[in-house]
């Protein structure tokens, strides 16, 4: 049941990671709590997976697990309609033809009722989200 996206965006590999870890709160547009909602992400392992809100509140979804630059950044996810559940986020940036690939891997949905049918909406928004992954890539220097 693990969600698996890959995309091929034209910049290497500390370019595409650094886009995507350190610049996300530029590029992924709304969250858990509203559209306006920004995700952040604290570059080392043990720091949040969080959403911060444009009156400055702070909402924790996740914990890094893993932070290797430029290949591999790995968080843990918990919505907040969920009671215990938490689910693993690995994504790996590998040189490829001159550019990068990049494989999200979205993992844990068989834990309950919830998670799995949250599923189906996670495999379409991570398709959103590397739609502005790529639009902000574009852009990157």
């Amino acid at each position: 049941m693990t969600i698996r996206k890959s995309i091929w965006v034209a910049k290497p590999p500390e370019v595409s990671f650094k886009v995507f870890c350190e610049e996300m709160n530029q590029w992924w547009t709304g969250g858990f709590r509203g559209k306006e909602s920004r995700p952040r992400l604290e570059p080392r392992v043990g720091g949040r997976f969080y959403e911060r809100t444009p009156d400055g509140g702070e909402y924790d979804i996740g914990r890094v697990t893993a932070y290797q630059p430029p290949s591999l950044v790995a968080f843990t996810w918990r919505a907040p309609s969920w009671e215990e559940e938490v689910t693993q986020v690995e994504i790996r940036f590998s040189a490829e033809n001159g550019g990068t690939r990049v494989e999200v891997e979205h993992s844990g949905w068989d834990q309950s009722a919830k998670t799995r049918d949250a599923r189906r909406n996670y495999d379409t928004g991570w398709g959103a989200v590397l739609g502005y992954y790529e639009n902000a890539i574009r852009a990157a220097a």
